[in-house]
């Protein structure tokens, strides 16, 4: 948990001081330098390794070599050599690349095919001075972050898809590229977050780069421009771009809530630039105009995009209130015409607990609000690294990464209208582990979780699945709900045999009111005693 009185910063940027001059233990005159890789690599891929070395305009470097070793507990490990001309190979062409190197290394074929790997990555350079390449070499171990563990990275290679891929697509809806970049964070390239989503099994990925970034000049992150060269270079990155993976083009708006206080919104499927500058640590000398959430909302849906509160139940500290003027979401805030919620923010830590209760209350209201997860990652493919205490420490979670908690949406994804309407028609879950949909037993393919309502009643089944990989389900709960009960009603709890991956269960028909919404959460641990949690979104009876 983040202390109250320091401003939250989500990405390992340790060059900024306050006046360019202000004490810190984690500056030092060369380059961040970040290796990552997924988390899950699933079968068919070869595993992709990123490497990005950030503020090479200030702190230039010459790389010398680059050694990345792969192991297995109890087995000897397989070393990778990249030589000055294979590592050249792996340098990635980019919009950023006067201020940032980002370099994608393959490893095709792992003798290793399945279980838990460790990898470490091994990099030697040289510093740049006056244009002189200086003597001593230099060795990183993982990253150059000081305070960080430099601890091996984890990778699950995997003989199985994700729960109940053949009949939906997994994605996130709330990630960073490396147009997120000002004095305290940076992000990946656009191709690295399509080559780590396609190893690890996502399907989609929004990139809600932050609106105070994009307004930005691309040369100087501190200075607005007023022809929005960076908007533009984003939008033409992410339009051009002919990856696998569906990328969606979104913003991460911040708006003014009810107490004229800044809350962010999410925007995916938009084209053009949406301002939000109010809470971005500059001067706003071209870009002024401040959205009302409901303003903002309107302006998405003009555009063809949808909306989302952004990360709802996250509380702003009071560091973040008096200078970045930031606020929260409340319960007024949201009944704004939203096109979702996204509930969890990477994980299920006291944020979600908050948002989840926003989202019931709004269910309870009447509001067919689709639930929706995302990492609101800056990279962190495999674990979070982030200032813990600025200029002191750097903080870094094994459990949280882009994937951890992920949005699932019934049926195959191939396109970025499929991502929107997939959302507008409120056809989604979260989840962290298992599968989990309301269908009818006569048509078991068919998720009826869905902004529709359902009119038919008699052979409605909770059902849940999962994998040896997310472990078994240990419960599952249907909850009932409406705008006549004060309090949601659990109409079925089912505690589950040891080894339980595959249920379905009926929806007791007798108890149903004439108008009322379901919803269904399922429950599991893994083999190493992580807990699983899967929620879907509602399907509503008599609306």
């Amino acid at each position: 948990m983040t202390d109250p009185f320091l401003p939250l910063v989500l990405y390992a940027e340790t060059h900024f001081r306050f006046r360019g001059c202000s004490p810190s233990l984690l500056f030092r005159k060369s380059p961040e330098i970040i290796f990552d890789l997924p988390r899950r690599l699933v079968p068919g891929r070869g595993l992709p390794l990123s490497l990005l070395v950030n503020d090479i305009h200030q702190y230039p470097i010459e790389i010398e070599s680059v050694l990345i070793a792969v192991s297995k507990s109890g087995a000897k490990p397989e070393i990778f050599d990249f030589d000055k001309q294979s590592i050249q190979k792996s340098l990635l062409k980019h919009p950023l690349e006067k201020q940032m190197s980002a370099y994608l290394f393959t490893i095709p074929q792992l003798k290793f095919v399945s279980g838990e790997i460790f990898v470490n990555a091994c990099l030697k350079y040289r510093r740049i001075k006056k244009g002189r390449v200086q003597k001593p070499l230099i060795t990183v171990l993982n990253d150059s972050l000081v305070t960080s563990t430099k601890l091996p990275f984890r990778c699950l290679v995997t003989n199985e898809p994700y729960p109940g891929d053949g009949c939906c697509s997994f994605g996130d809806v709330h990630c960073h590229s490396q147009f997120s970049r000002s004095h305290v964070e940076f992000g990946p390239p656009i191709e690295i977050i399509d080559k780590m989503s396609q190893a690890s099994g996502l399907e989609f990925a929004a990139i809600t780069d932050h609106s105070y970034d994009l307004a930005s000049s691309p040369d100087n992150f501190l200075h607005q421009d007023k022809d929005l060269k960076l908007w533009e270079m984003f939008k033409s990155t992410i339009t051009n771009y002919s990856g696998k993976t569906v990328m969606v083009p979104g913003e991460e708006v911040s708006v003014l809530n009810s107490k004229n206080k800044v809350v962010h919104l999410g925007a995916i499927g938009i084209t053009e630039y949406i301002p939000g500058t109010l809470d971005g640590a500059r001067k706003n000398v071209y870009h002024k105009k401040q959205l009302s959430i409901k303003e903002a909302v309107e302006e998405i849906e003009r555009q063809g995009g949808i909306s989302f509160a952004a990360h709802p139940g996250s509380q702003a500290g009071i560091l973040q209130s008096i200078f970045l003027k930031r606020g929260t979401w409340s319960e007024n805030d949201l009944c704004t015409g939203l096109g979702g919620i996204q509930a969890v923010n990477s994980g299920f830590f006291e944020s979600w607990k908050r948002g989840k209760k926003l989202w019931i209350s709004m269910l309870q209201k009447g509001f067919k609000l689709p639930i929706l997860a995302g990492s609101d990652a800056h990279g962190d493919f495999n674990r979070y690294r982030a200032i813990g205490k600025p200029f002191l420490q750097i903080h870094e979670d094994a459990e949280r990464y882009m994937g951890f908690v992920r949005t699932g949406i019934y049926g195959k994804v191939r396109s970025v209208n499929d991502v929107i309407d997939g959302i507008k028609r409120g056809a989604c879950f979260l989840t962290n582990g298992p599968f989990v949909t309301i269908r009818d037993s006569r048509c078991p393919q068919e998720s009826l979780i869905s902004s529709k309502p359902i009119s038919e009643i008699s052979d409605l089944h909770a059902a849940a699945l999962s994998t040896k990989e997310f472990g078994s389900i240990t419960g599952l709960q249907v909850f009932m709900g409406s705008p006549g009960l004060k309090e949601e009603k659990v109409i079925l709890r089912q505690v589950l045999e040891p080894d339980t991956y595959d249920i379905s269960l009926p929806i007791p028909g007798e108890v149903l009111t004439e108008r009322c919404y379901l919803r269904i959460e399922a429950y599991g641990k893994t083999t190493r005693e992580l807990p699983t949690i899967a929620v879907s979104g509602a399907c509503f009876i008599g609306y």
